[in-house]
């Protein structure tokens, strides 16, 4: 998967923007080209807002025209989220790092408030046996050299099933992982 390193002001301003945020999620959730218009519907916004929010994703690589095609007598443009693994630059000290922490918060609570949801709704119907979602936490030992090779399994993991197949539903993920010396908790 190509990677997409954002590291300017303006590409920051672009894909931080949380409306854009959400015509991302909203695509990528169906895993297959929308029109501006079934994103509008989605999304509860305009379909010419929503083409000017496409345009600029454009912009950047993430997203592009699929096809078009006519529908009662109307040509309809469809759009799919490119296959990228978008970077926002890490903490550069660049003057954009309270965007960039803006993302990553706004980014980890929406995906756990939905994963809240998806527990709340199971309600007692959440079992051993059902569920399906788990949040883990702790800690692990690694060496440097593990430490690549579980990011390049799960990357590569992911990467393979970014695209929509027979039988697969959309999952969302937020994975964070970080060295944590001893010396940090004395």
């Amino acid at each position: 998967m190509e990677p997409i390193i954002l590291s300017g002001k303006k590409e920051l301003d672009i894909y931080v923007n949380p409306q854009r945020q959400n015509i991302l999620r909203c695509m990528q959730i169906k895993g297959e080209p929308m029109t501006a218009k079934q994103i509008a519907d989605q999304v509860g916004i305009s379909a010419s807002s929503v083409q000017r929010h496409i345009r600029l994703l454009k912009e950047l690589g993430i997203v592009e025209q699929s096809h078009t095609e006519q529908i009662h007598g109307i040509t309809a443009t469809y759009y799919g989220v490119l296959p990228r693994n978008v970077r926002i630059g890490g903490l550069r000290d660049d003057g954009e790092n309270n965007q960039r922490i803006a993302l990553m918060q706004a980014d980890i609570s929406q995906r756990f408030s939905g994963f809240v949801d998806y527990c709340q709704a199971l309600g007692s119907r959440l079992s051993d046996e059902t569920q399906f979602g788990d949040m883990i936490s702790g800690i692990t030992h690694l060496t440097p050299s593990e430490a690549k090779e579980l990011y390049q399994m799960i990357r590569s993991f992911l990467d393979a099933h970014e695209c929509t197949s027979a039988n697969s539903v959309a999952w969302e993920f937020a994975i964070i992982g970080y060295p944590v010396g001893q010396e940090q908790h004395e």
